[in-house]
């Protein structure tokens, strides 16, 4: 996978491929490959056997944007999706200490430059981030981070002013009362969390969330390709990935979308991003 340790697309590879790992009686270790907004793991992938050994557990970042701007080293039909298996709301989260509520954030914009950090350089995050500012009306500094770890620190250090982030990878922060979530990007309240504003209650009908699958090389034979599909589909039922899904809030949207069905979602996605990143003025 292309990001660091600790992030929402390491926990999600790592939480699946444990109960994968039992239904196929063989090891899944993951793999952390992160630069290039995931273009280092994306080409890692096309240079192994077309065997099914290597599966590559990534987002909405990794292929599409990434196509859409020209940074993906190779096209899509370069890859077999296996499943779409998740899809994750995106939130804006400050030190408590700083910020009491989204306003006073955007009160604190229109007056000195506020710092965002976020997954990537044209990914997911900045395209979220980048939309709010516009709706809102404000400028933000987008500063991007290939390690969760990174930027979690980044924010703790005062060096950024707000999160791009979802629940779960700060959720002990936020149980410790460091971080306060101030925004959530969802048509829906949170489970736990009723008092977070959602942003079309703010007037920003921005609600986009990350999504998560995973991928093998094109070539892959089509036995070892359902063989997979197989897994991943029975892996999702599995006790402990049902537990830690539900603790990292990622069934509150339904997610997945296995082989066809999961590639039809890779052209919308295309076509989504396509049309915001033309807006944003990352593309022609």
């Amino acid at each position: 996978m292309g990001w660091g340790a600790g992030g929402g697309t390491d926990v999600f590879a790592r939480a699946i491929a444990r109960p994968a790992s039992r239904i196929l009686g063989q090891p899944m270790p993951v793999k952390n490959m992160p630069g290039g907004s995931a273009t280092i793991a994306a080409d890692y992938v096309v240079r192994q056997p077309a065997d099914g050994y290597t599966v590559w557990a990534m987002t909405a970042t990794d292929l599409p944007i990434n196509l859409v701007i020209g940074r993906s080293p190779h096209p899509l039909a370069s890859y077999i999706p296996i499943a779409m298996i998740q899809k994750d709301i995106g939130m804006l989260q400050v030190l408590s200490k700083r910020f009491n509520n989204i306003d006073e954030v955007v009160e604190y914009a229109k007056r000195n430059p506020l710092r965002v950090g976020g997954s990537g350089a044209i990914a997911h995050d900045e395209v979220m981030v980048a939309a709010w500012a516009s709706s809102a009306g404000i400028e933000v500094i987008y500063v991007p981070y290939e390690r969760a770890g990174d930027m979690h620190a980044a924010l703790l250090g005062g060096h950024v002013h707000v999160l791009y982030e979802e629940l779960g990878p700060v959720a002990g922060l936020i149980a410790a009362g460091t971080v306060k979530p101030v925004l959530a990007f969802a048509s829906q309240k949170i489970r736990g969390f009723p008092d977070i504003p959602l942003a079309p209650e703010k007037g920003w009908n921005i609600t986009l969330p990350q999504w998560r699958g995973l991928m093998v090389k094109a070539g892959t034979p089509p036995e070892i390709v359902e063989k997979l599909r197989n897994t991943f589909e029975q892996a999702i039922l599995d006790p402990e990935y049902k537990t830690f899904e539900r603790e990292r809030f990622l069934d509150l949207v339904p997610g997945y979308h296995r082989g066809d069905d999961f590639l039809r979602s890779i052209n919308m996605s295309i076509e989504l991003y396509r049309n915001v990143l033309r807006q944003l003025g990352h593309v022609k």
